[in-house]
């Protein structure tokens, strides 16, 4: 309050100088010294005024500033291709030396159309054209750090800045496509910015492309060609709970010490519905992260017995559901699986739910504790689940123990209660078993987005997601150990 009463003391003196930095200066060039600098940069730092011939030298390698033209009354938006600029790929900024001095092999009739962050910008371009040098033009985009939206006679480009504000705009603040798009539009053309070119689909086609070539450069795939990612290679876990053979020895004497507490659920809010024409999708990283491979899976749920469970106990909606109609949802819901302790996604262990949450085995399983709001009802034909998945092959020594979180607990029959408390189970330690739906809450901001997405786009939107937030825990679980 200090601070604002003392702001309006001074907003006077604020507003002056603001309406005086935008009036035209002398005139004089600073870097000529003619009298012709009708040009200043609403982007460069400073009170500059230019030339057309040194505006044009001095932003050689700025080409995403803006620029204003003083018309004798006030200055007006203008751009660097209106005023001649030439963006020539390669060598430096300068002309490609194969065509000489003055041939800069300009396609006029067709400009392209670079997306930054600070706008939607229009530039000639040069293509350089040397021998030995890659001759598509949508390489030499990406060598001057431009994403090509198209393989061929590419027209549209996105920076790589603007591709790495839109990952991370749509992993904090939940930021979809469209309104990314219309904020970039506003920041061209706030006035009239329906006259700004709209990218909005090359956005999303080449941010998911983008979203892959990171994910494999930060695994390490980039180097390591000849042995491609398999399942779940692209994915993070939980850095402090055990895992034999990397953060502990292979054989460890104590197995209740390390056994594997892992929290099941299923989200409801996260429904897909059917697509047009599933046949024409394109996956481009299928199963390797959190959500399980398509088609095994799809494989696992036609060999799978149908019946219509009914809850023995409560009347659990997680159950019951499973036999509503929905005719027009390709999926309603997902069901995941999280460590207990620390809420970490666990790799190639998410799934869709067809109908409501079948009790089908999923994945590899060894000794573990496995904290489910239905946990009677999936323990309660584990046998027969477990001989109706094909592949699934569990070690004679393997020992499943099924729990209900504490907070589902009390919705349970009396009966429950003294066999599924964590309260009683060796090994369970101090967890509530509801950590999973802590996860759902930023999770269900993406869900609106993802519901009429395609099937390979929304699986990686919602791999990225939960790659994202076992990220977070990881650079930052750290300092809340030290703090505990």
């Amino acid at each position: 309050n200090d601070f604002i009463a003392e702001y309006l003391t001074h907003r006077d003196t604020y507003l002056d100088v603001i309406l005086d930095s935008e009036k035209f200066a002398t005139g004089i060039c600073e870097t000529c010294q003619c009298e012709d600098a009708a040009f200043h940069c609403t982007t460069c730092t400073g009170d500059h005024s230019w030339c057309q011939p040194c505006l044009l030298k001095s932003h050689q390698s700025l080409p995403f500033h803006k620029i204003q033209l003083w018309n004798g009354k006030c200055f007006e938006d203008d751009t660097l291709a209106d005023q001649g600029f030439i963006w020539y790929m390669g060598h430096g900024g300068k002309s490609c030396p194969f065509y000489g001095v003055a041939q800069s092999h300009v396609d006029q009739d067709a400009p392209v159309i670079i997306v930054h962050s600070s706008g939607v910008f229009t530039h000639n371009v040069s293509w350089c054209q040397c021998p030995g040098s890659h001759h598509e033009h949508h390489l030499q985009l990406l060598q001057a750090g431009l994403f090509p939206a198209s393989t061929t006679r590419p027209r549209t480009a996105f920076t790589f800045e603007v591709l790495d504000h839109f990952l991370i705009d749509a992993l904090e603040c939940k930021t979809s496509a469209m309104s990314f798009f219309e904020k970039i539009r506003r920041l061209t053309n706030n006035a009239f910015p329906d006259t700004v070119p709209d990218r909005y689909r090359e956005l999303m086609r080449v941010s998911r492309l983008w979203r892959d070539l990171k994910n494999r450069k930060w695994f390490g795939f980039g180097h390591d060609k000849e042995a491609p990612p398999s399942a779940g290679d692209l994915a993070l876990f939980c850095p402090s709970c055990p895992q034999p053979g990397i953060n502990m020895p292979l054989v460890w004497e104590q197995q209740w010490l390390v056994m594997k507490r892992l929290v099941v659920d299923g989200n409801f809010t996260a429904q897909h519905m059917n697509m047009r024409q599933p046949e024409l999708d394109v996956f481009l990283s299928d199963g390797l992260g959190y959500m399980v491979t398509d088609r095994e899976y799809q494989a696992h749920l036609t060999s799978a017995i149908e019946s219509k469970e009914r809850s023995l106990c409560s009347n659990h909606r997680a159950v019951n559901a499973a036999n509503t109609n929905r005719s027009n949802l390709r999926a309603t819901g997902v069901g995941a699986t999280a460590c207990a302790r620390h809420g970490c996604f666990v790799p190639h262990c998410i799934v869709d739910f067809q109908k409501g949450e079948r009790q089908h085995a999923a994945g590899n399983i060894d000794n573990s504790l496995i904290i489910y709001d239905v946990g009677c009802q999936w323990n309660l034909n584990f046998g027969q689940r477990v001989a109706n998945c094909p592949g699934l092959a569990l070690p004679d020594n393997t020992k499943i123990v099924a729990a209900v979180g504490k907070f589902h607990l009390s919705t349970h029959k009396l009966a429950c209660f003294a066999r599924y408390s964590l309260n009683f189970i060796q090994g369970a330690g101090q967890v509530d078993g509801e950590i999973l739906e802590t996860l759902w809450a930023p999770f269900n901001k993406i869900s609106p987005t993802a519901h009429s997405m395609s099937q390979a786009h929304r699986q990686e939107i919602l791999d990225d997601h939960m790659r994202n937030s076992n990220w977070r825990k990881l650079v930052r679980i750290g300092k809340c150990l030290y703090l505990e």
